[in-house]
């Protein structure tokens, strides 16, 4: 068992840090050589997966072995040649990681926030400038916020940033930047999870609310800093994490450490005394400073959540999950600007800062992310931070596979070159469909590379022309992995596949299936594992009264079998990641590929279901998704007079007969076709039924709404709404249900007059909301950008409405003299903002940070907003039915119908 390991190339050793076998955390140097084999004929030190001899070569360290892999050039195919620290551990772990007892000794966990001034000074000051730009302070200022088009820029040394001037004061709001961490840091929080402790650097006064709160009261940042530094070499952690950590607290901690104390300082952080910088994107365009601390694990618990969590969430917020994951989120308090409220209210401004600590300490007690991100690991013997990247991991998994059947991996380079296609996506027929049954291939990748035998081994060679396999004597061209072509027909070729037990992938690749591949063996085997746990937790789920110990087994296996859920769907990416020794594209596209005909396949044959049982000749598919279908077998019902559910919404007997007799057919049948076409021997493709849904509607790909009877077996009542605006995060939640309300009526009434009157009461109800309610919610990039040469009067060209509304409010903020009461806004930041009636300022919209200034006078324009946040979306959901939206301009519409009914 290990807890992490660190290659140092200058000792020439492995810094392994685990426990003994008491249970009592232990730090180890171990000399080590790293090493690589190649192929050889004469020596026989191992065998590569290919089944050829290798001879195994030690080197002084990691940089001779890199220096002898350069110069051999192309005169060596290499084998084994991984990282050292992961090297090592596969050599000394390989046997032991399936062993429970292997990850039995808790981890030390740090948990850390930070907080900062948002700038150098203290609040409601000005700054008084001379005419040559020179600055003189009359005192010291807080928010420093304009936008106005500048006459002088000075570069300020100390916030290392440029500073625009017009007329004799200016204001700027600024924020604390990770890279340069030009502010002090005023707080740190850090709770240890092997004490259940919380600890807190401050300078204020402040007495702990909590029992197992420790305050720690500094005389300056110094001393602040160096006390956390003196707590984190008292005994390191295995594991740093935080919300978002990694895009801000870690590098700024870094970096202010550095600035204030001294690089040697910096350097403490890590128990091997060695930190480094990668230039990293954030995913909006923009790059930071992520940094390594070797020796120790930083996990950002937001990318865990994003990585692991079962749903994807509208707003990745620490404040969002924790009122859906905690019900409760941060600590709320009477401020905009929380640098205002350290000056404030100190008491307040700590518990804000440990609360924060507080919402990701109980959300992994919750969801475990740390648990199966260490489970993950070891299934590579690999540290913990690869559990996100999941590259090296996998490959850490498919060398330990290899090792266990007794060969040696390649790590020579791979094959990368070709276009790669995405899973395949169906048209989405429109309308009002009714009785729809959606079915999922079940791990339809995995199960993919079990079919096909994928492996870099088991490949022999790929077709290279377009052959009409429908003709026998067409013309196949084959070539082979040693280059070599050969040119038969396609009788022959089919002859071929049959006798020497090869598999035909939908791009035309062929895999041997002699024998079982390494990397198809280790899906296997992740499958028997994975269904082991999970019936092992069936039994101990069904136990009424159990003891502690079942307790922690049948958690342990949940984890266990999610586990590897999450490693098994991660497999696939290997094949198709640039940075991966197994990258090949002609495997990738295979998995991809056949994938894409399954699904296709699985349209085809509920369309055969429905003519071969029933007689009926119009499509049933109604859909289909990357490893999903659904179809609508209303019309089977309607045949057989039956209705799909009963009086009490349950599904009928005569209706779940025909669910159960499709869910038969496409499972039978898709794996016939499998043998015939994919010439597999051993087809794993199984289709499993998902949900059954009274109706629904599909609007286009990717976009559809349900009102679910049945999931999975268990009696339902719920809506799925997918890529519609209820599943985003620019409405408010009030707004998404009068969304929900009009549809949820149409989809279970279908009736257009109800729904009608729904769409109506929502408007009524739309018209009293508050601004929060109405407003929509973005983040607001490039502000800096457009607000170079924009003014009320006119912006820069080529700017989004919610980036005027921001630079709207900034101006307005200074025109008015309310900087100080409000916070401005920042590129980057999260805003709310709505469209505006007609006003003197001729703005369409306005923005706002958290209150909005009612000083502004400025009135939502109600109609726009309607239509904008509403009305489009619904709009939508009319025509896909064949309805008409209510014109609420005009209250009275005749409907000639009605007229005649009277």
């Amino acid at each position: 068992m290990y807890r992490n390991a660190y290659y140092n190339y200058k000792s020439k050793s492995i810094f392994l840090r685990t426990w003994n076998t008491e249970g009592d955390r232990i730090d180890l140097e171990i000399p080590y050589q790293p090493y690589l084999y190649v192929e050889s004929d004469a020596i026989k030190d191992g065998v590569s997966i290919f089944n050829t001899s290798l001879r195994k070569i030690d080197f002084e360290d990691s940089y001779k072995r890199k220096e002898f892999m350069e110069k051999s050039g192309h005169k060596h195919r290499f084998f084994y040649s991984l990282p050292p620290d992961q090297q090592f551990l596969i050599d000394s772990y390989f046997h032991k990681i399936d062993d429970k007892s292997f990850s039995q000794f808790p981890l030390k966990i740090f948990n850390i926030d930070i907080e900062t001034k948002c700038n150098k000074y203290s609040n409601k000051h000005i700054v008084q400038l001379k005419s040559n730009g020179e600055r003189t302070f009359t005192s010291t200022v807080e928010n420093l916020l304009s936008y106005d088009n500048a006459e002088h820029l000075v570069y300020d040394e100390e916030c290392k940033e440029w500073i625009k001037i017009n007329g004799s004061c200016y204001l700027k709001q600024t924020f604390p930047n990770p890279d340069i961490a030009q502010y002090p840091i005023l707080l740190i929080t850090v709770h240890d999870s092997i004490s259940d402790t919380y600890h807190t650097w401050g300078e204020g006064e402040y007495t702990p609310k909590l029992k197992n709160s420790v305050y720690h009261k500094c005389d300056s940042e110094v001393d602040l800093l160096s006390g956390f530094l003196d707590f984190m070499r008292d005994d390191y952690p295995d594991i740093i994490t935080g919300w978002n950590i990694v895009g801000f607290d870690i590098p700024y901690l870094v970096n202010r450490i550095k600035s204030v104390i001294s690089e040697g300082a910096m350097l403490k952080i890590s128990p091997v005394g060695r930190i480094y910088s990668t230039r990293t994107n954030n995913g909006f365009g923009k790059f930071f400073e992520k940094w390594t601390i070797l020796g120790l694990c930083v996990l950002d618990y937001m990318m865990l959540y994003k990585t692991f969590s079962r749903e994807k969430r509208e707003s990745y917020n620490l404040n969002y999950i924790g009122e859906v994951e905690l019900g409760k989120g941060k600590l709320e308090i009477n401020a905009t600007n929380l640098s205002l409220l350290a000056y404030s209210d100190w008491e307040n401004f700590v518990d804000y800062n440990i609360q924060d600590v507080n919402l990701v300490v109980e959300l992994e007690d919750k969801l475990k992310y740390l648990q199966i991100a260490r489970l993950m690991s070891y299934q590579g013997c690999s540290n913990f931070e690869q559990a996100l990247g999941k590259v090296k991991l996998v490959e850490g998994a498919i060398a330990i596979q290899a090792k266990k059947q007794g060969f040696i991996i390649p790590t020579f380079e791979p094959n990368i070159d070709g276009a790669l296609l995405g899973g395949y996506v169906r048209e989405a027929v429109t309308g009002l469909q009714e009785a729809i049954v959606s079915f999922d291939a079940n791990s339809l990748y995995p199960n993919t590379i079990i079919t096909l035998n994928i492996s870099p081994e088991t490949k022999v060679g790929k077709i290279i022309n377009h052959p009409d396999f429908n003709n026998p004597e067409d013309v196949v061209e084959l070539v082979l992995v040693n280059r070599k072509v050969h040119k038969i027909p396609v009788k022959k070729l089919k002859q071929f596949l049959t006798l020497e037990k090869m598999s035909l992938s939908k791009a035309n690749i062929l895999y041997s299936q002699k024998n079982k591949g390494v990397i198809p063996q280790l899906v296997d085997d992740m499958y028997a594992k994975r269904v082991d746990a999970k019936n092992r937790g069936k039994v101990l789920s069904k136990i009424k009264k159990k003891n502690a110990e079942e307790k922690a087994e049948e958690f342990y296996l949940d984890i266990l079998q999610y586990t590897i859920k999450i490693f098994l769907n991660s497999i696939y990416g290997v094949f198709a990641n640039n940075y991966c020794i197994f990258a090949d594209i002609d495997a990738a596209r295979s998995i991809t590929e056949t994938g894409q005909w399954v699904v296709q396949e699985a349209g085809n044959l509920g369309d055969k279901f429905a003519k071969e049982n029933y007689d009926i000749e119009k499509s049933i598919i109604v859909y289909g998704d990357t490893d999903s279908g659904y179809f609508t077998i209303a019309p089977i019902l309607k045949k057989l007079g039956v209705n799909l559910l009963d009086s009490e919404s349950n599904i009928t007997n005569e209706a779940m007969k025909v669910v159960n007799d499709l869910d038969e057919y496409l499972n039978r049948n898709i794996n016939e076709l499998a043998k015939e076409q994919l010439y597999t021997l051993d087809s794993r493709y199984v289709f499993k039924r998902e949900v059954i849904a009274d109706s629904g509607t599909f609007l286009m790909k990717k976009n559809y709404i349900l009102h679910i009877n049945d999931e999975e077996g268990k009696k339902v009542d719920k809506f799925k709404y997918v890529g519609v605006k209820v599943a985003k995060s620019t409405i408010s939640k009030t707004i998404k249900t009068g969304i929900k309300k009009v549809v949820e009526v149409a989809l279970t009434t279908k009736d257009e007059k109800k729904t009608n009157d729904a769409y109506k009461q929502v408007y009524e109800e739309f018209k009293n909301l508050n601004i929060d309610e109405m407003a929509f919610r973005t983040a607001v990039h490039n502000l800096d950008k457009f607000a170079k040469t924009s003014s009320l009067q006119k912006f820069e060209s080529g700017s989004p409405v919610h980036v005027k509304a921001s630079i709207a409010y900034n101006i307005l903020l200074k025109q008015l003299k309310i900087d100080d009461k409000y916070e401005g806004i920042a590129s980057e930041q999260k805003i709310k903002w709505f469209y505006v009636k007609k006003n003197p300022y001729n703005l369409n919209g306005i923005a706002y940070t958290g209150k909005y200034p009612t000083e502004f006078k400025l009135q939502v324009d109600i109609d726009t907003m309607f239509v904008k946040l509403m009305a489009q979306e619904l709009e939508r959901v009319y025509e896909c039915i064949g309805w008409r939206i209510p014109d609420l301009k005009n209250e009275v519409e005749t409907n000639l119908m009605d007229l005649f009914s009277l």
